[in-house]
């Protein structure tokens, strides 16, 4: 028997290396699978270096700043956020936006950031300055939803936006000067836009001319500018620039005893800024977004909007851009707009912005300002000017918030004119959306409707508490879920809702998950307002992720919970947009909603954490009235999810334990063969074939989840988790090497059969023809059936929770995802797949019952210890059933669902067989592969065998004769 190793000077057992320089392709394969060894694609962007210009700066901005050399001393560098600005307007340049389709409500912006700013020698106050201009366009998508304040008095429109990207059109390199005495820039650069067809860059020369003001104070704060074009070349439209000077030197406020004069009615209670963390400049550090709030008899007699008819539309948001503070006193942008936006870019535009400014009153606990409009822009932008400073400004921090008043931030804005002015308008309140509340530590809460909650809960009444049953604490991360609203009176309509408590008894809600029972910020021990010992009083927000699906906004709620039943009774008021032509009367507010919700036991296994109802008290012919919703959550408790945490640490060891574990019974494997070299034609190579292709797929998908990942990268699980990133690593590497091993296997058996006899080589591959006729057949029926059992699944509506991003963010609130579809057949195909590497021996079984050998060629380790690899999962499936519910099979790591068949039923049926055919194959190897046939047929097979070698013999006599 010829020896199949081949040749090594160190080392008797097969070499890799050697291996694959006989299989080139395998290098590939190699990187391959090693390329896809990481879940995410990260973006590497390169930082875009300054480019000097192409033109001179002499030709074209000489005659406005001069040209002065650069002074080399250290001490020459100069504050580069002295001239930069990032709130700014501009019209034109719409060459530069050629490949963008323009729609209302579009922001242009363009931003100045000077890249560095030095002193020139002589003492004409001349800097040399590098920068970079950058015009960009954000893409509106928004929908509409409306909140309503006090009933008959005021109404609030709620505009939200699904979101923004910015669009950068052009990003200018220039060099120039800057005079501090005139305040004027002069630079020149160029640019590279791609062409309408995508296919070459072209290049623009510009000129850019920006004018600061000397005074500093708010009538400076703008910055007006120009760029056009220095040839006919590159040529394009002049591009005007309207600018807010981010942080002017020494900036002096003019108005503040203005602002004092006059600073809104007392309208409730304030807190101080000493019970505001941070301060009021860390509330303000970003940009806010406030909804409007007009009086019901705006626009009939009386105007609304703050700019008159010069805006065709009454705005319905105020956002608040904080320049400058200093800890009482605030310099301030304010943009009105009917939409709102949490973008990057503000919406700065010289129609619908003021610039405002003021300071802290520690007496009355608010803010007050004054406004001033942007005057003489409607022919050019060079010509704006601040004036106007008629409109006044207060903005608050209430201290008692109720169901109808959930706002931190409120402030109201108005003018001092007279009604015969025609810039007068009526005065404005406006109230903050989703600022955080965890800023106001010192905030109450006012259970304006207990005597509702009491007639609908019969709140007070003992109710017999649920036996040997724990439900969620009030003041746990466990009162957190998400869920699916289902719509019985329209059509079976789904919606999906974040909900969290805000107040629990009359303190803050996340005051508590932080700090637990105790003494709060302001010493007061905590009380939670329990109307009996089991009762506690508690406040909602439910939050619907897809608002813009009809009228009806976000519920805000208050009511009871029993943490011995597990029941949430509450009393809801709900954002409405009656279906009317009249733009400012058709919102209200809706606070006949009834929410009774069932917690499930904290110990339960069922895969629903909650269910429920929210109810609507109106009458169905009432234009308020709503069906009714049939709640559904399938959220898990927090300690299910550190259980979870655990359990998928533990499976990620058994995954690369049992990948490991192949490649040492592959190894015990091929020292078998060694040792037995006459067993090795009769190994099954359809066997081999199926084992290696069970490894490589896996290899190959994977590295097709790679390209995926670039294109949606939430369709991966955890791919922030950097543990679970280096085990993607290790297994696919110890993957690979049990697929190398597998693959010397299968060479050998080859070999093997290729180096036999004539007569024994012809009658092993007849007995693996007979293999082939009987497997293949039945795999493709099995697959058939696959097919036909996902070809006439019904496709269903459903909800399902979506996977978090990291493997820290499991046990917190995750968006519901929606889908109207089938199961991929890929799914069900895969799982096929499984099932057939879980019977992996059966084509052995079926070769040694047709060459009916008696010989040895599997090591028990190999077939004994793949099998129990194979079968494991199915055993821990069983256990871990009784565990966790199905609502958590997206996060099974061992065992997974995706690649096998995995139930009750088909756990215990491939447990049984796979037992089975392990015993087989050992009674085949001791008495010989035909040993459970009876033996009269046995015997019947043997004479029909002594006559085929009979038959042979003959013929090769003939043949020497």
């Amino acid at each position: 028997m010829a020896t199949f190793w081949p040749p090594s000077s160190s080392s008797n057992y097969p070499s890799i290396f050697l291996y694959l320089q006989s299989y080139p392709f395998l290098f590939f394969l190699l990187f391959l699978t090693t390329s896809a060894t990481s879940l995410t694609v990260a973006s590497l962007v390169n930082p875009h270096s300054f480019i000097s210009p192409r033109v001179p700066y002499s030709d074209h901005c000489n005659h406005i700043v001069p040209e002065s050399p650069i002074d080399p001393s250290p001490s020459a560098v100069f504050s580069r956020a002295s001239l930069a600005f990032d709130v700014s307007f501009f019209s034109g340049g719409d060459l530069f936006f050629n490949r963008y389709q323009s729609q209302n409500g579009d922001v242009k912006s363009a931003r100045f950031r000077p890249m560095s700013i030095r002193k020139t020698l002589g003492d004409g106050k001349i800097y040399k300055v590098e920068a970079k201009l950058t015009l960009q366009i954000s893409k509106t998508s928004a929908f509409s939803s409306y909140y309503g304040g006090d009933f008959g008095l005021k109404k609030l429109q709620v505009t939200q936006i699904d979101g923004r990207s910015s669009w950068g059109g052009a990003s200018f390199d220039f060099s120039g000067f800057w005079s501090e005495s005139t305040g004027q820039v002069c630079m020149v650069g160029s640019t590279q836009v791609l062409s309408v067809e995508g296919i070459d860059l072209k290049i623009f020369d510009g000129r850019l001319m920006l004018n600061y003001s000397k005074d500093s104070n708010i009538y400076g704060s703008l910055v007006k500018g120009v760029l056009e074009s220095v040839n006919s070349q590159s040529g394009f439209k002049t591009i005007s620039i309207l600018g807010a000077r981010s942080t002017p030197l020494n900036y002096e406020y003019k108005l503040l005893e203005q602002s004092k004069l006059d600073c809104g009615v007392n309208s409730g209670e304030s807190l101080s800024l000493e019970n505001v963390l941070g301060g009021m400049c860390k509330v303000f550090e970003d940009s806010h977004v406030f909804g409007l709030m007009y009086r019901t008899d705006c626009g009939i007699n009386h105007s609304c909007s703050p700019f008159g008819s010069d805006v065709e539309y009454t705005p319905g948001f105020m956002t608040l851009l904080s320049f400058l503070c200093d800890g009482e006193r605030m310099r301030m942008l304010l943009s009105f707009s009917n939409i709102s936006s949490y973008s990057r870019l503000f919406p700065f535009d010289p129609r619908t912005s003021l610039v405002a400014e003021g300071t802290w009153d520690v007496e009355r606990n608010r803010f007050c300002g004054v406004a001033c409009r942007i005057l003489n822009f409607s022919d050019s932008l060079s010509n704006a000017v601040v004036g106007d400073c008629s409109l006044r400004l207060s903005l608050r921090f209430p201290a008692i918030l109720s169901i109808k008043s959930m706002a931190p931030v409120v402030g109201e804005l108005w003018s001092v004119k007279t009604e015969s002015d025609p810039s007068y308008f009526r005065r404005i309140e406006f109230s903050s959306l989703n600022d955080p509340l965890w800023r106001f530590p010192s905030l109450r809460y006012e259970y304006t409707e207990s005597e509702r909650v009491g007639k609908l809960c019969g709140a007070g009444k003992r109710r017999p508490k649920s036996k040997g049953n724990h439900y969620p604490d009030a003041q746990t991360s466990d009162m957190r879920f998400v869920m699916s609203v289902k719509y019985s009176g329209e059509g079976n309509v789904l919606r999906s809702a974040r909900a969290s408590p805000y107040f629990v008894g009359d303190r803050l809600y996340r005051d508590l998950l932080v700090r637990g029972q105790g003494v709060g910020l302001t010493g007061i021990p905590m009380n939670v307002n329990s109307v009996t010992k089991s009762f506690t009083n508690i406040t909602y927000r439910i939050r619907f992720l897809n608002p813009n699906f009809e009228s009806r906004g976000d519920i805000y709620a208050e009511g009871t919970y029993d943490r011995d039943t597990g029941d949430l009774c509450m009393v809801g008021c709900q954002s409405v947009r009656l279906k009317s032509t009249v733009e400012m009367r058709n919102k209200t507010l809706d606070c006949s909603l009834a929410i009774k919700i069932k917690f499930s036991p904290i110990d339960s296994r069922s895969d629903d954490r909650l269910k429920g109802t929210i109810e609507s008290a109106r009458e169905k012919t009432d234009p308020l009235y709503v069906g009714r919703m049939e709640v559904l959550s399938r959220s898990i408790y927090v300690h299910q999810a550190k259980e979870s945490v655990w359990r998928m640490d533990m499976e990620v060891a058994m995954v690369l334990i049992s990948n490991t574990l192949s490649c040492i019974f592959l190894g015990m494997q091929l020292y078998h063969m060694k040792k037995h070299q006459e067993a090795l034609p009769f190994i099954s190579i359809a066997m081999l074939i199926l084992l290696t292709l069970g490894h490589i797929i896996p290899l190959l998908l994977n590295f097709e989840e790679l390209f995926k990942s670039s294109q949606n990268q939430q369709s991966l699980f955890f791919e922030n988790d950097r543990w679970l990133e280096a085990k993607e690593i290790v297994v696919r590497i110890v993957t690979l090497i049990a697929f190398l091993l597998e693959c010397r296997l299968l060479q050998l058996a080859w070999t093997a059969r290729k180096t036999e006899d004539h007569h024994h080589r012809e009658e092993v591959w007849n007995a693996e023809k007979k293999v082939s006729y009987v497997c293949l057949p039945l795999y493709i029926t099995g697959g058939l059936i696959a097919w036909l059992v996902n070809h006439n699944r019904t496709p269903k509506r459903i909800v399902f929770i979506g996977k978090p991003h990291a493997r820290n963010l499991l046990y917190r609130p995750v968006n519901l995802k929606r889908s109207f579809q089938r199961p991929p057949l890929w799914k069900d195909l895969k799982s096929y797949g499984g099932l057939m590497l879980d019977a992996f021996l059966l084509p052995q079984i079926l070769f040694n019952g047709f060459s009916n050998s008696d010989l040895k060629p599997l090591a028990a380790s190999f077939y004994g210890g793949n099998s129990f690899v194979r079968l494991l999962p199915h055993a821990y499936d069983l256990y871990r059933s009784r565990s966790y519910g199905k609502s958590l099979d997206w996060s099974f790591i061992y065992a997974n669902h995706k690649m096998d068949y995995y139930s009750t039923a088909w756990d215990i049926i491939i447990l049984c067989i796979g037992f089975l055919f392990v015993f087989l194959i050992f009674l085949q190897q001791t008495f010989g592969g035909r040993c459970f046939i009876p033996k009269r047929f046995r015997e019947n097979v043997g004479y029909e065998k002594v006559v085929e070698l009979q038959q042979a013999g003959e013929q090769h006599n003939t043949n020497d004769s």
